[in-house]
């Protein structure tokens, strides 16, 4: 009888340790999603970048000052497929795309019509972009922000 006892105590404090065990990892976890708000940490060599609406010409969605975050690939231009809808005549149905390649900031034409222009000067195809740049598409200006 006091070996089943004594292993009966021992099983049971084995499975209470588990317990605990397991409970602690739960929390620390749990801890660390509170902590981040869910989201799951990136490669810190990974950079971001937007563009700031500078001037918008009686465009309703953009106001000066405000922030349009490039996390991918964003095209603009006069249709409303675009993500970035221009209301501009001097600006084509697709006139211009905004991409990242290998932690590069990219400023495509897309054979615009009247052209496309970084820091005053007319663009054509792709060229990279730095902080503080300044694009035109029409009468819109953006300046490349991090």
């Amino acid at each position: 009888m006091d070996f089943k006892k004594i292993m009966s105590a021992v099983f049971g404090a084995i499975f209470i340790i588990i317990l605990y065990v397991i409970i602690y990892y739960a929390l620390k976890i749990m801890y660390k999603d509170v902590k981040t708000g869910g989201k799951r940490r990136t490669s810190t060599s990974k950079k971001t970048h937007g563009i700031e609406v500078i001037k918008a010409l009686d465009n309703h969605q953009l106001k000066p000052g405000s922030v349009i975050p490039v996390m991918d690939s964003i095209t603009l231009g006069r249709r409303e497929d675009n993500s970035i809808v221009l209301n501009d005549q001097f600006v084509s149905g697709h006139h211009a795309k905004l991409y990242l390649r290998n932690d590069e900031f990219i400023l495509e034409d897309l054979n615009s019509t009247n052209g496309t222009f970084v820091n005053d000067k007319k663009i054509s195809g792709r060229v990279r972009l730095k902080v503080e740049d300044e694009i035109r598409f029409g009468s819109t200006i953006f300046r490349v922000i991090d």
